[in-house]
């Protein structure tokens, strides 16, 4: 399996995909979604998940997004 490293930048949000590390570690596959403040005083929000979890996340929004 080769590695992939993936982003995608828009004007308020920024993800980032790391998968395919064959490394049985914690934290070696995951995906981070980043949603940047437009405030000094409030810092930029962050959610990661491993890549189970965003196919998970993926279903749900692919099935109730549509309706």
């Amino acid at each position: 399996m080769s590695l992939v490293n993936r982003s995608k930048n828009t004007k308020s949000v920024s993800m980032s995909l790391r998968s395919g590390d064959c490394r049985k570690q914690a934290g070696s596959n995951r995906l981070q979604i980043t949603v940047q403040s437009l405030d000094w005083r409030i810092p930029s929000q962050a959610v990661n998940m491993t890549i189970r979890d965003a196919q998970a996340l993926r279903s749900f929004l692919n099935q109730y997004l549509d309706q």
